[in-house]
């Protein structure tokens, strides 16, 4: 306990500087999840559905380009720059103000009718993802999930065709 002590006597001001660090880390930590968001796993996931979402889209981009470069320009970073920095900010901005409507509170108590909303937003924009996904593959000629459950789906639909074959 001596060594404790005067380790922190003779580096007062630095462990002083790294407590206050922590304590407005802690603080603004508490205020995120308060009044910004609070699903940081959920975050986690959407960051590797935008990440993938992007991938395939620079491979679809890279794609059309090969077969077609009048119409399809080659794949630049300043265009996945903006459009991936104004997704970003939009899920941000969605996110958000869905998470301060479904956390709002009159006289103390929260009104949860809008959580439903704010889950359903969460699942809708992984769902957007996701789908972005397939339809990247799909350009690039690909069999998607989405392509191979419909496939073995259409084994199980009725045909309108006759028994004869017209």
């Amino acid at each position: 306990m001596i060594h404790h002590l005067t380790f922190i006597s003779e580096h007062f001001f630095t462990v002083t500087i790294w407590a206050l660090v922590a304590g407005i880390g802690a603080w603004l930590l508490e205020f995120v999840e308060t009044y910004v968001f609070s699903d940081f796993k959920y975050l986690v996931y959407l960051l590797l559905m935008i990440a993938y979402d992007a991938y395939s889209g620079i491979q679809k981009q890279k794609y059309l380009n090969k077969q077609d470069p009048a119409n399809y320009p080659p794949v630049t970073a300043k265009v996945f720059k903006d459009k991936t920095f104004s997704k970003l900010m939009y899920y941000v901005c969605v996110l958000s103000s869905l998470h301060g409507l479904a956390h709002l509170q009159i006289d103390g108590i929260e009104v949860t009718i809008f959580h439903a909303v704010e889950y359903s937003a969460m699942l809708t924009i992984m769902a957007t993802e996701f789908w972005s996904v397939q339809e990247n593959y799909a350009a690039i000629g690909k069999k998607t999930i989405l392509q191979l459950a419909w496939d073995n789906l259409k084994a199980y639909i009725p045909s309108k065709k006759s028994p004869d074959g017209n």
